[in-house]
């Protein structure tokens, strides 16, 4: 019995001292995989891979193949990239993207129907992603293409970074194109308003590097849209360093699934996914995800790039949609929060791979647009605005005419310096005119105090009445006096031809029915005909106005000294040629 209790005793012991050396051994084998952090966060999250790959592209013509690729740039080393943008810019990046940003751009992509290839919805959900790039100040273009018996348009929208000694560009892109009878909210709606997001946000920051937002087509007939953009920068040279392509990120079904985000990558493109997960642990409060590196998958447009050796990810939700490629691939099916943060997650890795900048000042806000207080429909009325800049950066006005109509941003102007800008309302009514401004870097100012405009109906001006003799002398000034009415009460100008070749040009304004006097002299006898009219201050003219006169000789002097003493005189008294004229 003894003997037993003795081998327990020494078990126990064993057990005692060896938990604490299997626990020395285990740290130290975490702080020898922690050298390598990355890789240590791939081991921690690999059993969350599924190894599903994505849903293919869902309209591909029976045995299609992309044409042989005969340009295949030298693969190079991943770069070294870094985390180096302002934490606060970055933030401030990020609480500007929201469930109402991202829900705003769904809802318009859904709203044109189905966006298949070639069809007018997908035209017209192009033009509204060009629309809006431009809006954003961003340097837009369609990129027309062509494969096989395709055709459709990418759209891409291009902020130039501001390290002039860079070439570096960075790609955040999605398809906005469906398959046949689906509105595609998530396949792909989802991502294409992650780039719209990008566009909008990141427009109004200054970034080392340039940055391209470009939406594809042709992506769900095999990549078509993707591969001939490809096609097109590699020839160009373009150095684009990584790529970001969202395709499917707003689905998940419960808290777990919406905690998740799938990359899938190549081994040249791992160092992309590597920084976006610096990117999730550096700001983690705003994404709650965790990020699942998933291998290669060709199923979507990042697949173009690596054809041509550039580095590029593929950001998917954990669960694929249940609905993808059907009619009940709509907004209501969707987590909206997830697929907010997924957006955010993107944009966040985007901003720190260009290296966003603090941003500039925004210029002062500008004062009340001036112009008329009264106007008429269908025809320009003229605004003046102005303000500074506190850098003393070029400006840029963008004006709300207060109809629904807003202006496209006009400029560049130097600061402090009027800028003028023409609208036409097309209805009566009262609106309200504002202004802002922003500098050339799109940081933007406040909206201006309204200027309120009332667009009447307005008649013109009455025909005017011509009072003064009918018979005159030759070289006689004369004094002849002019008056109208307006039926609003509108200020007049009066311009009046003499019928000798001279005419006087409009004067004005004089108030309505105020008599105004103009003198003129006519050097040879004859019959002339005195025409007038009148106009209101939008240029509404009167019918012409006459007065018929009869010019005589004059008694001339034929003695060139006495001549030359009355012109003196004249000249000197002027009201005495007023007076003989009478």
């Amino acid at each position: 019995m003894m003997k037993k209790i003795g081998i327990l005793i020494v078990c126990m012991l064993l057990i005692i001292y060896t938990i604490p050396v299997m626990g020395l051994t285990s740290e130290t084998q975490n702080i020898v995989v922690s050298q390598d952090p990355n890789q240590d966060y791939r081991s921690k999250v690999k059993h969350l891979d599924d190894g599903r790959l994505p849903p293919a592209p869902g309209e591909i013509a029976p045995g299609f193949v992309f044409e042989e690729n005969n340009v295949i740039q030298i693969v190079t080393d991943p770069p070294e990239k870094t985390i180096q943008s302002s934490e606060e810019t970055i933030i401030d990046i990020l609480e500007n993207i929201d469930e109402d940003l991202i829900l705003g751009y769904l809802e318009d992509l859904v709203d044109f129907g189905p966006r298949v290839t070639g069809s007018g919805a997908c035209a017209a959900a192009g033009d509204y992603i060009y629309n809006e790039f431009e809006s954003y100040g961003l340097d837009a273009r369609y990129d027309d293409w062509t494969y096989g018996s395709y055709s459709g348009n990418n759209i891409e929208g291009t902020l130039e970074g501001i390290d002039g000694s860079s070439d570096e560009i960075y790609v955040i892109c999605a398809h906005y194109d469906s398959v046949s009878g689906s509105p595609g909210a998530d396949d792909d709606g989802s991502g294409t308003a992650a780039v719209l997001a990008a566009a909008y946000v990141l427009s109004q920051y200054e970034f080392n590097h340039t940055i391209r937002f470009v939406a594809f087509d042709g992506e769900e007939q095999g990549l078509l849209g993707s591969y001939r953009y490809v096609e097109e920068v590699y020839g160009n040279g373009d150095n684009i360093v990584a790529v970001l392509n969202g395709d499917m990120i707003g689905y998940a079904t419960n808290p777990t699934e919406a905690s998740m985000i799938k990359i899938y990558e190549n081994s040249a493109s791992s160092w992309i996914t590597d920084f976006t997960d610096e990117v999730n642990q550096n700001y983690e409060d705003y994404f709650e995800l965790t990020v699942i590196p998933s291998g290669q998958s060709y199923g979507s447009d990042h697949a173009s790039f690596w054809d041509f050796n550039y580095h590029s990810i593929f950001y998917h939700e954990y669960k694929w949609n249940d609905y993808y490629h059907s009619p009940q691939d709509i907004i209501e099916n969707m987590d909206l929060d997830y697929d907010t943060r997924c957006s955010r997650l993107m944009i966040a890795t985007l901003g720190e791979l260009a290296e966003a900048q603090p941003m500039s000042e925004p210029p002062y806000i500008p004062d009340a647009p001036e112009g008329p207080s009264e106007w008429v429909p269908d025809i320009e009325a003229t605004f003046t605005v102005i303000t500074d800049d506190p850098e003393g950066d070029q400006i840029f006005y963008q004006m709300d005419w207060g109809d629904g109509e807003t202006s496209d941003w006009e400029g560049p102007y130097p600061p402090n310096t009027q800028a003028t800008l023409d609208h036409q309302f097309l209805e009566l009514g009262t609106y309200e005119v504002s202004v802002r401004a922003k500098d050339i870097y799109s940081s933007t100012s406040e909206w201006s105090p309204t200027h309120t405009i009332e667009i009447i109906e307005n008649s013109a001006p009455e025909t005017p009445i011509i009072s003064g003799p009918t018979t005159v002398k030759a070289q006689k000034l004369v004094d002849f006096s002019f008056i109208s009415n307006d039926p609003e009460g509108h200020d007049i100008y009066y311009k009046v031809y003499w019928d000798d070749g001279h005419t006087t040009e409009w004067l004005g304004p004089y108030s309505s029915g105020e008599s105004i006097t103009l003198s003129h002299a006519w050097g040879e006898a004859g019959n002339y005909m005195i025409k007038c009219f009148a106009k209101d201050f939008i240029g509404d003219k009167s019918p012409q106005a006459s007065h018929n006169l009869r010019v005589t000789k004059s008694r001339a002097i034929t003695n060139p000294i006495l001549q030359r003493m009355v012109e003196q005189i004249f000249a000197q008294f002027p009201i005495l040629s007023r007076l003989l004229a009478r």
